[in-house]
């Protein structure tokens, strides 16, 4: 996929929040109301990657395989037949999920995450959403719903890694402008979130689409002593090469 193939990132939105917290819910009713397609969850195209992770390397390697699922997705939203495509999830989640990983004392690369899915984003590869829905609960209520979700690996639930992962999306998001992304109280009745997106949505933007990720969510590699591992080039070239 290149950029002139693309759809409109104006008309990309993507649905974030952590796990439970209601994204393919509201994803698929949005859908329903506002004539929308919806991608499926990154988690539903692949099978979990092994956690934790070894070294550097094996981070790296899931992170270049997770683009691999998102060029699909992308790939998916081009041959889409709406003005409107939501995303449940965006590459945002993959950078997230490593800023939160890091706290747990496990390999991890966030500024790899960054800058590898913005090199893939600027090359037309992976999707490069227009507005974002964030939906936000208080970290127990999060714990909570994960636990009656059915079994889930314990670092999910540890509040640690919830308090981060909820910190490094909305030091993303809190940069957007306000028509570009809207946080939603996830505890609230699924219709009064589905009105306010629907609502969110149907404003067209005025402000410049989202930037790159790398501005507000680069960071150093966390490497435990028993780890070595060396950086790779993050051009686009290098992703495409990658994929």
């Amino acid at each position: 996929m290149t950029r002139s193939d693309q759809p409109s990132p104006h008309g990309l939105v993507a649905i974030e929040g952590l796990r439970c917290a209601g994204k393919s819910t509201l994803a698929t009713v949005l859908a329903s109301r506002l004539d929308a397609t919806v991608i499926p969850d990154p988690a539903d195209l692949s099978s979990p990657l092994p956690y934790p992770p070894r070294t550097l390397d094996d981070v790296r390697c899931g992170l270049d395989h997770l683009c691999g699922v998102e060029r699909q997705r992308a790939e998916a939203a081009r041959r889409a037949r709406t003005g409107l495509v939501v995303f449940d999830r965006s590459p945002l989640s993959h950078i997230a999920h490593q800023h939160a990983v890091a706290q747990l004392g496990v390999p991890a690369d966030p500024g790899y995450a960054a800058q590898t899915f913005t090199a893939a984003a600027r090359a037309g590869i992976t999707p490069r959403p227009g507005r974002y829905l964030y939906l936000r609960l208080p970290q127990a209520e999060v714990a909570a719903r994960q636990r009656r979700c059915g079994p889930v690996h314990p670092h999910l639930v540890d509040p640690r890694f919830l308090a981060a992962a909820d910190r490094a999306f909305l030091r993303y998001l809190g940069a957007l402008s306000d028509d570009r992304c809207l946080v939603l109280d996830a505890g609230l009745p699924a219709g009064h979130l589905t009105s306010a997106a629907a609502a969110f949505l149907a404003a067209e933007p005025t402000s410049p689409p989202p930037g790159a990720w790398t501005i507000t969510l680069d960071a150093p590699p966390v490497l435990p002593a028993r780890s070595s591992a060396s950086a790779r080039a993050n051009t686009a070239g290098d992703v495409e090469a990658r994929l």
